[in-house]
């Protein structure tokens, strides 16, 4: 397998693998990573798919295998790299940017909310009844539930009102337009 099919692998193929070569099954990666079961096996799929092994197990060694010569191709250049050398940073001429990585959903997709403990927190603004991708469980609080439910309702009575508005009108039209031609 060449360095150009590793690339092909993004962070969760990695982390899925990582699994497997752990002897973990689907069911245990998901629930580690805040997934669902048949999205790991999807992304094992997927890299097994990419990566061109005969199956999972293969690919995790694979990876395994490609992550340790990396490892010691870095280790390599370090050793190579001389001790006195000045390197900005180091010498504090170059403040160090400060990093804020954007917040990700379980799959990797950046979102309006926080991932903590395996779940997709949303932002403090009003969440919505509706489950997400990645997430596991309902996450509203009791006073957003008591929130959601009556305005649900007013929403279906508002709707309902205006369909049998709306079919009252229709109904009015085709009266009058089968009087007049007849």
């Amino acid at each position: 397998m060449t360095p150009e099919r590793f690339a092909l692998l993004t962070r969760r193929h990695r982390e899925c693998l990582r699994g497997v070569k752990a002897l973990k099954g689907s069911k245990e990666i998901a629930a580690e990573l805040g997934l669902g079961k048949s999205t790991v096996d999807s992304y094992l799929a997927e890299a097994v798919r990419l990566l061109g092994a005969r199956n999972r197990r293969d690919a995790a060694l694979a990876l395994a295998e490609y992550e340790a010569g990396e490892n010691d191709q870095v280790i390599e250049i370090e050793e190579k790299t001389p001790p006195n050398k000045v390197i900005p940073d180091s010498a504090g001429l170059v403040e160090p940017a400060p990093t804020v990585a954007p917040p990700s959903a379980p799959d990797g997709s950046t979102v309006g909310g926080a991932v903590q403990d395996g779940h997709v927190h949303a932002s403090p603004r009003l969440s919505l009844p509706l489950r997400r991708q990645g997430q596991t469980r309902n996450d509203m609080n009791i006073a957003e539930r008591l929130f959601w439910v009556p305005t649900i309702a007013i929403a279906l009575a508002i709707g309902f009102g205006m369909l049998a508005t709306g079919l009252d009108v229709m109904t009015r039209v085709i009266g009058r337009l089968s009087h007049l031609a007849g």
